[in-house]
This record gives C-alpha cells, sequence and structure tokens, in this order.
C-alpha cells in the first residue's frame, strides 16, 4: 500500500510539472492574437510641368510622381496620436496598431509638399494598405 500510495504521488508530480513546463513554452492552448496594422505608400507629384488639360482632375504622368520620403503621425478615433511613421527612400511604411478606425495625416502641413489625411479601419490580423499622395505645387 505505501509503494501505491507513493507512486501515485511522484505520478501526480509528473503531471504537475509537465502541465507548468507546457505552460511555460505556450501549449496551454492559448493563441497569439495575429498583428494588425497600416502600410503603404508615399507618393510625391506631380514633379515635373504637367501638360494637357487644365481641369484639375486630369491624371499625373506616372513620370511625373517619385516616392517620398515623408513623417506622418497616426491618429485613433480620439484624435490621439498613436504612432509616428517616417517613410522610407522608396516611399513604403508600415506600422503595427491594434484594430480600429484612425487617420494617417502628415506631420506638417504649414507648406509645400502638402498631403491630405487618409483615414482608414484596421481589422483584426490584417494589415489595411494606403498610398498618401504629397502634392508639390508644380502645374
Amino acid at each position: 500500500m505505501r509503494y501505491r500510495l507513493s507512486a501515485m504521488v511522484l505520478f501526480a508530480a509528473l503531471i504537475a510539472c509537465f502541465a507548468v513546463a507546457c505552460g511555460s513554452i505556450g501549449l496551454s492552448g492559448d493563441t497569439p492574437t495575429p498583428p494588425s496594422g497600416i502600410k503603404g505608400t508615399v507618393i510625391l507629384g506631380p514633379t515635373c510641368p504637367v501638360s494637357g488639360g487644365t481641369e484639375s482632375f486630369d491624371p499625373v504622368p506616372e513620370a511625373c510622381l517619385t516616392p517620398y520620403a515623408a513623417q506622418m503621425v497616426v491618429l485613433d478615433d480620439e484624435n490621439k496620436v498613436v504612432a509616428h511613421i517616417a517613410s522610407a527612400g522608396d516611399g513604403t511604411f508600415q506600422v503595427d496598431v491594434a484594430p480600429g478606425d484612425y487617420v494617417v495625416t502628415p506631420a506638417t502641413t504649414d507648406s509645400y509638399p502638402i498631403a491630405q489625411p487618409v483615414s482608414v479601419t484596421v481589422v483584426p490580423g490584417q494589415y489595411v494598405t494606403v498610398q498618401i499622395n504629397y502634392d508639390t505645387g508644380i502645374r
């Protein structure tokens, strides 16, 4: 009887140890939340005089658009800054944010080049893709 009791105590201790060890290596059944956020490209244009029509809705030729390294901020739905973004030399950027509604806006808007704020909705586990267009004022 004494042998059975010792074996049962040892078995219970092993199970408890295994449960603790598995929990510490992530086998507890908790699934990590996949990342979500905002990614995109910043474009500067036009960078050359645009010939053709005088209508403001005429498309700018692709040759007059270039990637742009810009400083931007991400505001939440309460207008609080939640992230600062610096696009790379090729105009690309990516920032992790929790799911929700945001506005990507230029860090400064006092002179050209100038961009309009862009509203986005981030969903769980995905990155929303945006293009931020900085206007040079060249026509």
